[in-house]
C-alpha cells in the first residue's frame, strides 16, 4: 500500500468518515444491507455491488462496487445483515455519489455471519489476500 505503515491495516473508519477521504484507500467495517447479482462487466472482469451501512451512516448506505477475474473472487453474501471487513477500498465519487472502489490487485474483505451467528468470528469467505 502506498505511504502506508502496517498500522493502517488495522485502523478502520467509519463509513461517514470515509466518505469524506475521496481518492483515498481506507479500511471499512459494516453491514450489508444490499447486494447485487455477480455480472460480467465489459472487459476482462466480473462486477457486484454491496451497499453498506454502519452506525454512522444508516440512511442509503454506502456502495462497494467489487472487481474480480471470476466470479469466485467475488463476496458471496449469504444474508443481508451479515457484516464485512474490507481493507484499502479506494474512496470515488461520481456527482454527489459517494462510493467505494474493490480494487482486486490490492483490496481485500472477510464476510461474517450477522445476529445469529454460531461461528463469532470465524469468516464464511475471505479474499485470498485477506
Amino acid at each position: 500500500m502506498a505511504n502506508s505503515t502496517r498500522d493502517d491495516d488495522y485502523n478502520y473508519m467509519k463509513i461517514v468518515d470515509a466518505m469524506a477521504s475521496i481518492n483515498q484507500r481506507v479500511n471499512l467495517i459494516g453491514i450489508v444491507a444490499e447486494a447485487s447479482l455477480p455480472k460480467h462487466s465489459n472487459g476482462t472482469d466480473y462486477f457486484c455491488s454491496v451497499k453498506l451501512i454502519d452506525e454512522s451512516r444508516t440512511g442509503p448506505g454506502i456502495a462497494v462496487t467489487f472487481f474480480a477475474e471470476t466470479m469466485e473472487k467475488l463476496p458471496r453474501i449469504e444474508s443481508i445483515g451479515d457484516i464485512i471487513i474490507l481493507t484499502r477500498v479506494t474512496m470515488k465519487a461520481r456527482c454527489s455519489d459517494v462510493y467505494a472502489t474493490y480494487l482486486k490487485k490490492y483490496s481485500s474483505f472477510a464476510l461474517f455471519e450477522g445476529k445469529h451467528s454460531s461461528r463469532n468470528v470465524v469468516p464464511y469467505q475471505a479474499s485470498p489476500n485477506f
